[in-house]
Formats: structure tokens, sequence, C-alpha cells
């Protein structure tokens, strides 16, 4: 049997840079983030469970098909950057030694959106021409085609844009059950992006909260593509041809049994939604920006400001 070493002869290894994930720790986190771990673990999800082969076999046009395919395809602007966000965001968690309970959040939210990419990946081959695996791996042929194919192109340019920027239902086919399932992970994130507002707001110093104006301004604006409509201005880089065929496809998908709302409905409830976001950060002497588009006062952000800025994936 070994004999145990002289304890006057050990040795401590040197100091690791502050900002390695070594050594592990569990910063202690409110009961809160536990919670809602536990509750991602509750409801975790598969999106292979779903029923597609309702959207495969659906009796629609060509037409309807393809815009359903489309409208998926710039959904994954957001979907798909969502995973690479969210896991460097964990990254450094670990790194800044960032509460257990918070850490344990952000790994589920990552998985969530990993979910939420795969609907998206899933509808785009139920959908596009050919069955590709990737919205521009397809050749398209007619105008129609031509013309949402050239769309997912430009929306694609404009999420390489700030993505380089960040480095430096209805109740047809799955998507009725998967929004409800979206919709559930989200409402989870929320809270917990509550939780770190309640927790980082009251501290933040002045110059922290007029970027939080212009970084709310610039994510609205981002967002605009999907939950409305692009806003004019040099934030979205979009040809003359872009919005009419976006409208028309809109148009096709809904007629198809995906349950687009109208421009004045998507209006009101986006409105309705920054209504809150201006509750909260006001609530702790954050401005909100103005927001004209949809009719709602506040600070002024220069447009040339948010040439800076980051959007908020």
């Amino acid at each position: 049997m070994p004999k145990l070493p002289d304890v006057t002869k050990l040795t401590i290894p040197p100091p690791s840079d502050p900002l390695n994930v070594f050594p592990i720790s569990w910063p202690k986190s409110p009961q809160i983030t536990y919670d809602l771990f536990a509750l991602a673990k509750a409801q975790a999800w598969d999106p292979e469970d779903l029923p597609w082969h309702t959207l495969t076999e659906a009796k629609i046009s060509a037409e309807e098909r393809l815009a359903i395919g489309y409208w998926f395809s710039v959904l994954g602007i957001f979907d798909a950057a969502a995973p690479p966000v969210f896991a460097h965001a964990l990254i450094e968690m670990f790194k800044n030694k960032e509460e257990d309970g918070v850490r344990k959040c952000f790994s589920t939210i990552l998985r969530d959106e990993l979910n939420h990419e795969e609907v998206c990946r899933k509808a785009t081959m139920a959908c596009l021409p050919g069955s590709p695996y990737g919205p521009l791996e397809w050749t398209p042929k007619t105008a129609l085609e031509k013309g949402a194919y050239n769309n997912i192109q430009w929306a694609y340019h404009n999420g390489a844009r700030y993505w380089d920027g960040y480095v430096k239902a209805f109740d047809k086919y799955p998507f009725q059950e998967a929004f409800k399932r979206v919709s559930r992970d989200e409402s989870r994130h929320a809270r917990m992006a509550l939780y770190l507002t309640k927790r980082t707001f009251p501290s933040l110093p002045q110059e922290q909260k007029e970027f939080i104006t212009k970084q709310l301004r610039a994510g609205f604006i981002f967002l605009s593509l999907i939950l409305f409509k692009p806003f004019p201005g040099k934030f979205w880089e979009l040809p003359d041809t872009f919005v009419d065929t976006h409208d028309i496809l809109q148009q096709a998908a809904q007629s198809g049994g995906l349950g687009i709302l109208s421009l004045k409905a998507r209006e009101d409830a986006w409105r309705n939604a920054m209504l809150k976001v201006k509750k909260t950060v006001e609530a702790y002497g954050i401005a909100f920006p103005a927001m004209p588009e949809v009719g709602l006062m506040g600070q002024e952000v220069a447009e040339e400001d948010l040439e800076t800025i980051v959007p908020v994936f």
C-alpha cells in the first residue's frame, strides 16, 4: 500500500487565468433560477415527434408550399442565429463565474433555440423545391420562386451583416403544436430575462442605460422583418423588389394554412409587446426609444448611432 506523501512537500500549482472555466465553482443562485431550470427539463420536447407528415402530404398549391418554406427561411435569420449566440454566452458565463442557476437556465435556452432552429429546418425541407438542406441550396425556376430565392439571399445578407457585428399558428400541419411549444419556451426565457433585469438594471451606469436605449431601437428594427414589415432606412439593406415579393409570399403562406396575422394585427400585437418593454425599462430610469413606425413616442435615436449597435438576436 502506498505511503501518504509528506504534506510539507506539497506544491501549489501556478495561478490560472481568472477567466478560465477552472477551478470549478457553483456560485449561489436564487431559487427562481433552479425552479426555471427544473421547469425547462419538465417541458423538454423533440421537434421530431411533431406530425411533419401532415405538411409533406398536404394538398396545397405549389405557390402556397413555396411561401411556407420561404416564411420559415426568413424566420431562420433569427432562430438559426440564436444557438451560437447562446452557446457563446454560456461559455462566457462559466468563465466569469456567473451564478450556477443562471448558467443552467442558459443551457436550457440553448437547447430550446436548437429546437426552434430545427422547426425551421424541417419546414423548409418539407416545402422548398427539392427538399434542400439549406434555404439557398435549390434552383428556382418560376418567377415566384426566383423572387422568393432572391428575397432569402437578401435576408441572409442582412443576417450576415449583423452576425459579423456580433463577432466583432394555424391548426394545420405540425405548426400549431410547434408554435405552442416555442411560445412556452419563450415564456420561460422571458422570466429568466426578467430576473436578470431586476438583478442588473438598478446598478447600471448612465452610459450603459443610454446604450440599452439604442440597442432596443436596433433590436426592434432587426425584428421588424418577421414581426411586422422591414422598416425603411439604412439598417435593412434590401432591394426595391423585396417588400412586394415578401407580401405576396406571406399572403400565399397564409392561404396555405400558415396562421400569419394581418399587417394591422401584427402591428397591434407588436406595439403591445413594445409597451410592456417600455414599462419595464422606464422603471429603471432607461429611456425607451421612439418607435414612430408603430406610433410610440420616446427618445430619438439617430440612424447613425445604430450603425455601431449590435441588435439582440
